[in-house]
């Protein structure tokens, strides 16, 4: 497993130049501010503060703040 802080600056889905994926799974979970995270097969799914979600990082995937200012999660990667 590979944890890491990161600070999510984007605020619009059209900021990204497509999806990301790649092979293994993930944990979020929201430590500062709101986020909403899109997955490529489901509806867009909205965070705060606290809130977490497991995923299929195969899927591909955005996050982006929809706080007032950037919004900080904690992300866990599986490493296969």
């Amino acid at each position: 497993m590979l944890p890491y802080r990161t600070t999510v600056r984007a605020c619009a889905i059209e900021e990204f130049d497509g999806w990301v994926c790649h092979d293994s799974e993930e944990f979020l979970y929201v430590l500062t501010g709101k986020v909403r995270l899109y997955g490529e097969f489901y509806a867009p799914l909205e965070l705060q503060r606290g809130d977490s979600c497991y995923y299929d990082a195969s899927m591909g995937h955005n996050v982006i703040s929809q706080s007032q200012e950037d919004a900080t999660i904690l992300w866990v990667t599986s490493l296969k």
